[in-house]
């Protein structure tokens, strides 16, 4: 079984999203993404899985809670996330729906979508040699 956080490449993080997350595993998870972002340094994510679990519920609830309400702490120390996408009809939509978020103003960080780990740790040394410039902190207004 993947890790859902993996800092064993640090300051290449790794993010798999299972395809279910049981709800006795929901605090697990979240436990070490709060723990990821404790560690108040500088990372990339490289992220590869399901785009969103399934039947998971409790998971998806306290995920986009702890998203909105630390915004500004992703884009503190996120310097980026790149999803790995090896089909190539599904790596074109989920390109498209990244383009969309990143060009909104509500993305706390840069998002991009490649086809393998080779492309995605490339990206993730680029955005580590010069990190992305900055805007100023824009919450999601769900969250403000």
């Amino acid at each position: 079984m993947n890790d859902f956080i993996n800092v064993r490449d640090w300051p290449l993080v790794g993010l798999h999203m299972p395809e279910r997350v049981p709800d006795e595993q929901a605090d697990t998870l979240m436990a070490q993404l709060e723990a990821l972002y404790a560690r108040a340094e500088p990372h990339v994510l490289l992220m590869d899985g399901a785009q969103q679990p399934r039947q998971s519920a409790r998971f998806m609830t306290a995920y986009i809670r702890w998203s909105r309400e630390n915004f500004d702490l992703q884009q503190r120390y996120c310097l980026g996330a790149v999803r790995i996408v090896e089909d190539e009809a599904l790596r074109r939509e989920t390109a498209r729906k990244a383009n969309a978020w990143n060009a909104s103003g509500q993305a706390p960080y840069p998002y991009r979508i490649v086809a393998t780990r080779d492309e995605a740790r490339a990206q993730a040394h680029a955005w580590i040699a010069e990190p992305p410039a900055r805007t100023v902190p824009t919450a999601p207004a769900q969250a403000r």
